[in-house]
């Protein structure tokens, strides 16, 4: 009789903890990551007709900052707050006789939602250790899904072979223009302890605008569309039993 009660007090043990453990992710829900990206272009101005080229024509880089909430251990919310930069060259010969080169600098809001095919916790990876011991049992190694959709404000400038700007042109429209768009990609991220990780992401967007190069023409009815890979750095959040964030605590 002794004996099966010593049994069922190490079962019950062993399940506390493994709900303890489980539950641990909610105290750390909140993540910034702060990302550096390049941007290959597929608009009007470029080479459309060879898009491998054309994804090294007039590569720019890019800066972001990502807000990011956990919903679940598998399952977060983000906002994507990205200043680009898109550039691109005609080359002649390839676009019906027109040579333009454009330089836009666009911001990008999205909201998105992201699913962890490899959740934040359990084992790939083992856990973070600290000189205390195991800080926590999260996967080391994350991998994600993302789909969101938002806005874009763009202003370009275009520019022919002598530097002068194709005001006759119908299909130059300077100024600023607001379209929307619809990112989806995926990515992944490292830990390299409690607090930061690095990541790496690539993700396609579809736009409703054929502005973010400032030109419109009439050999193509696509809109706008462009890649973005993006290398980042991730800082988690304490957060207390309520959910609110701790800035000015470290991770135990």
């Amino acid at each position: 009789m002794k004996r099966n009660f010593w049994i069922l007090i190490a079962v019950i043990l062993t399940f506390t903890g493994i709900d303890a453990n489980a539950q641990r992710w909610k105290l750390r829900r909140y993540e910034l990551d702060f990302g550096i990206s390049a941007v290959p272009f597929y608009g009007d101005i470029g080479r459309a007709n060879k898009p491998f080229a054309n994804a090294f024509n007039g590569l720019r880089p890019s800066i972001g900052v990502t807000p990011r909430f956990m919903i679940r251990q598998d399952l977060a919310v983000s906002l994507d707050l990205t200043y680009l930069m898109f550039g691109g060259k005609d080359v002649e010969g390839e676009t019906h006789g027109r040579v333009y080169s454009f330089n836009s600098n666009v911001f990008q809001h999205y909201a998105r939602i992201e699913y962890f095919l490899l959740g934040t916790a359990g084992g790939l990876g083992g856990g973070i250790y600290n000189r205390r011991g195991m800080v926590n049992n999260y996967n080391r190694l994350q991998v994600y899904l993302y789909a969101g959709a938002g806005g874009i404000l763009s202003s370009a400038k275009v520019i022919d072979e002598e530097g002068n700007e194709p005001i006759d042109n119908p299909g130059y429209l300077p100024g600023t223009h607001y379209g929307f768009g619809f990112p989806v990609g995926g990515g992944f991220k490292m830990s390299l302890d409690p607090r930061w990780s690095i990541g790496l992401e690539m993700g396609y967007h579809f736009t409703t605008t054929d502005l973010l190069d400032g030109y419109q023409s009439d050999w193509s009815d696509y809109k706008d569309t462009y890649y973005l890979v993006t290398l980042k750095a991730v800082y988690r959040i304490r957060n207390d039993k309520r959910g609110r964030p701790i800035f000015n605590k470290y991770y135990r």
